[in-house]
């Protein structure tokens, strides 16, 4: 599995990587990651990911998401921020999930299940 961490930081970035390799371990699946730590960096790049946590923050990672999903309509996208207002609009871009930060293990782990579901 191909996992994409968005992130304007470090720590946050590898706390989550920490996280899903840690749900990946436990349920026996492979992954590989990829940090990005800017907007700028994630739209640059045209790799194809299977799962993308976008967690830039408001427009800047919504607008992220949303050029994802114009171009890539089969990614599960896992929007974080902490303003609960673009949980509404992750609907509309058709996201596997919005985490409202904090973040925390459990809340990785539903995201990842529900990724995992719309794979079958």
């Amino acid at each position: 599995m191909r996992v994409a961490l968005c992130d304007n930081s470090v720590s946050s970035a590898e706390q989550i990587k920490n996280w899903i390799g840690r749900y990946c371990e436990l349920y026996g699946y492979s992954v590989s990651f990829r940090t990005f730590l800017s907007p700028d960096s994630f739209s640059a790049n045209k790799e194809t990911f299977e799962t993308v946590f976008c967690g830039f923050g408001g427009g800047t990672g919504f607008l992220a998401a949303r050029a994802l999903r114009e171009r890539d309509r089969n990614c599960k996208i896992i929007l974080i921020d902490d303003t609960p207002e673009y949980a509404i609009r992750s609907v509309r871009l058709h996201c596997t999930d919005f985490i409202l930060r904090p973040v925390d293990f459990r809340k990785v782990v539903r995201s990842m299940q529900l990724a995992g579901r719309q794979s079958v």
